[in-house]
């Protein structure tokens, strides 16, 4: 098989040459560019180029990875080597979404919905514990406490969704 023949032309003056002229016009365009970004602008126009390179995800399936981060953060474990704090920070965010975490002079206050748990705490040790389901008073919770001295964080949010998920949502008083 006869491979076909090229035929370049090479010009004794390069001046007359269109094909070096139209090199150095593009790499004199590239410099141009290259000197009026700076290095904010240039990170800038990284991050633009992939975010609109990035995956996107229809509607349904944000929902499904939204629900199944919901159910994680519900149903892992609380760290032990934690401080008192990031503890209760960790049991507010398994007790669901709507749980907020209030600090208090003598400790937290872990409020949601359905359940406000007050907690004492004195030098990362933990002091007192009441509990008070769906708006009743809050009631002294030795058994809660007795888990949380023991570092049994894990079990206290255990026992707690227990009691919430005994009773219907729409279950009123």
């Amino acid at each position: 098989v006869a491979k076909p023949e090229m035929i370049i032309e090479q010009r004794k003056h390069h001046a007359l040459n269109l094909e070096a002229i139209d090199n150095e016009l593009r790499m004199e365009q590239a410099r141009q560019r290259s000197e009026k970004l700076a290095w904010e602008q240039f990170g800038r126009v990284v991050r633009r180029n992939l975010l609109e390179k990035r995956q996107t995800l229809d509607a349904r399936t944000r929902l499904d990875v939204l629900n199944s981060l919901a159910f994680m953060r519900e149903n892992m474990p609380i760290d032990d080597v934690a401080t008192a704090a990031q503890k209760v920070k960790q049991l507010a965010d398994s007790l669901g979404e709507n749980s907020a975490v209030i600090p208090s002079p003598g400790g937290f206050t872990i409020k949601s919905p359905d359940v406000t748990i007050e907690i004492g705490i004195s030098e990362e040790n933990f002091t007192a514990c009441k509990i008070g389901y769906f708006g009743q008073p809050l009631f002294d919770a030795p058994d809660a406490l007795a888990l949380m001295k023991c570092g049994e964080f894990t079990e206290l949010r255990d026992a707690v969704s227990d009691i919430l998920g005994a009773l219907p949502k729409g279950i009123s008083m």
